[in-house]
């Protein structure tokens, strides 16, 4: 039986570049992922009482990924960590054996791959994924003690019970706490445009960001929308890279496209008291360099090109609809806009 040693990881979700061969004496294969009995939307139920569940973890861009066989929960050292991952079509998957919890294999549930019963440390086996489907395996001992994982291949659709919110939360630290309407981020990926409520019913008021959180795409259009409820708002990153006026005009956007990777955290300053925050995740949000395009304070419906480019005047568009025909585009030339005022009707 070959075998590998692997530098211990306590976070067991980091990925690994160059990995050797082979492992616990099955050969590496290139069958595509498979059903294994689950139907699109199967892993909700798939994953109910695994303690150690927490999403689908998205490690697409990665041509192998580890996964810790006997890591801590569902009692002991009975868990696969992360216990569901995201991949792209052929990646390999590498299994590594913590040395806890007894002997664990790697069993698909459809008969695709097995490993054999394993105790040592550092022991890895591997499996090559080659077409977009969903693999759902186990521990054979364990499996009535909730150690269980899936490996989703590509673009797979899945149901992991939290739908409309990305796979995996991002770490946003403390920044959430007390915050009253965050739920989760909301994946708005796929979206030229991306709309955030200002004002929204929350924190004991209208001092709310709906959505909270939200996840986009590298290129998108953000835009804040005034509700007129709670006062006076504005919108101000914690990095003081970007900042709206502050108003309490109905219908009153503020626009930015995001580009690069990364979380950018900002909140209303005027209601700090009620916790008013908001975060906008770009891409990658580990990566930590979000590059941010000249903003847009929008009074009215009418955009103009000159205020605008062309990509971000069309998202704009897609975000307000075709209402609104009257009014005036305020384009700062700096990163943050100059204080201005529109005149009542």
């Amino acid at each position: 039986m070959d075998t590998r040693t692997v530098p211990d990881d306590d976070s067991r979700r980091r990925f690994l570049r160059g990995v050797g061969t082979l492992a616990a004496g099955a050969s590496l294969t290139g069958t595509a992922a498979t059903a294994a009995g689950q139907d699109e939307s199967g892993l909700a139920g798939w994953f109910e009482g695994v303690e150690n569940f927490e999403g689908l973890l998205d490690a697409r861009g990665e041509s192998e990924v580890a996964i810790s066989v006997g890591a801590p929960g569902n009692g002991g050292a009975f868990a696969f960590e992360p216990a569901a991952v995201r991949v792209d079509p052929g990646t390999t998957v590498v299994w590594e054996w913590t040395g806890k919890g007894g002997m664990h294999n790697v069993v698909d549930t459809a008969g695709a791959y097995e490993s054999d019963l394993v105790t040592d440390a550092s022991t890895t086996f591997e499996h090559a994924f080659e077409a977009d489907g969903v693999s759902t395996y186990v521990c054979a001992p364990h499996e009535q003690m909730g150690m269980k994982g899936a490996v989703v291949v590509g673009g797979a659709p899945v149901d992991i019970g939290t739908a409309g919110l990305v796979e995996v939360e991002p770490d946003y630290g403390d920044w959430f706490d007390g915050v009253e309407n965050y739920e989760g981020t909301v994946d708005m990926r796929g979206k030229e445009a991306a709309t955030i409520a200002v004002g929204a019913g929350g924190n004991g008021g209208n001092y709310a960001f709906e959505p909270a959180a939200v996840r986009i795409d590298p290129g998108t259009t953000v835009v804040w929308e005034w509700t007129g409820e709670g006062g006076v708002h504005d919108v101000r990153d914690a990095d003081e890279t970007y900042a709206s006026d502050a108003t309490d005009e109905a219908g009153a956007t503020y626009s930015l496209t995001f580009d690069g990777d990364g979380i950018s955290k900002y909140a209303c300053p005027g209601h700090s008291a009620h916790n008013m925050r908001g975060a906008i995740v770009v891409g990658n949000p580990e990566a930590g360099i979000i590059e941010v395009g000249t903003p847009a304070l929008v009074t009215g419906g009418l955009l103009t090109a000159a205020a605008l480019s062309p990509v971000a005047l069309l998202a704009l568009l897609i975000a307000r609809g075709d209402r609104d025909r009257q009014g005036k585009v305020y384009a700062p030339g700096g990163v943050v806009p100059e204080k201005r005022s529109r005149r009542k009707r």
